[in-house]
């Protein structure tokens, strides 16, 4: 029988390093593995990612996926084209609805903002927009620390993004298990536009926003744990 091992996937904005500020904290039963994929730029669409993720993995093992934000994107990819290796998914802070019009217009400006004046301009604001109740110091240490992501892969991440697929039915219908991890208060993706669709298998963080691992870790690590064990 394969070897489960738990694979970390990274947001927007951010790199692999996200983890290290929160496993080595934490214990899990399975080996651990943390993809680097935020200077990409070859990959057109989150489908790309997935395939160029799955590419570099072991070839003889099956795995559960943990995936922030657009990990959770990459996550939905990868469980969709390859549903025998994956054996459950983790949505930690992340949605399985296509973005709006609206929304692609704002992923347009982004990049559009990120081509013109590059990431160090872009990171400072953006990431307080991620947390609920985090001190300002947290904040100025992960702008510093990801102020040098090249721009030219936050773009290919974004005009990847805004041209996802909707996998509303897929995860319907799909036979793989999903937990939706969910800030009460996160500015980017409410709790409501998921349950809305799902009833079972949410953890909803009181006074969290889009980053539960900083802002609640212990019960991040907690909802991971006991939905691999199931």
């Amino acid at each position: 029988m394969p070897a489960t091992q738990l694979v970390f996937l990274h947001g927007f904005g951010e790199d692999e390093r996200v983890w290290t500020d929160f496993l080595p904290f934490h214990t899990f039963s399975f080996p651990v593995i943390c993809p680097a994929y935020a200077e990409w730029t070859d990959c057109a669409t989150l489908a790309d990612y997935a395939r160029k993720i799955v590419a570099h993995l072991p070839s003889e093992a099956n795995f559960i996926l943990v995936g922030h934000s657009m990990g959770g994107y990459i996550a939905l990819e990868m469980a969709s084209q390859f549903p025998e290796r994956i054996q459950k998914v983790v949505m930690l802070h992340s949605t399985f609805v296509a973005d709006t019009e609206e929304k692609k217009i704002n992923r347009d400006r982004t990049a559009d903002l990120l081509e013109k004046k590059g990431t160090a301009f872009f990171i400072g604001p953006f990431l307080p927009n991620l947390f609920a109740t985090v001190s300002q110091e947290l904040i100025a240490t992960l702008a510093e620390r990801y102020r040098i992501l090249p721009a030219a892969g936050l773009i290919a991440a974004t005009k990847a993004m805004r041209d996802r697929s909707d996998f509303t039915t897929f995860v319907q219908t799909s036979n793989i298990p999903f937990l939706f991890i969910l800030g009460e208060q996160d500015a980017l993706i409410s709790p409501e536009s998921i349950t809305r669709f799902v009833k079972k298998s949410v953890v909803i963080l009181p006074n969290v926003g889009h980053q539960g691992t900083y802002e609640a870790p212990k019960a991040v690590a907690e909802a991971i744990n006991q939905f691999v064990h199931v």
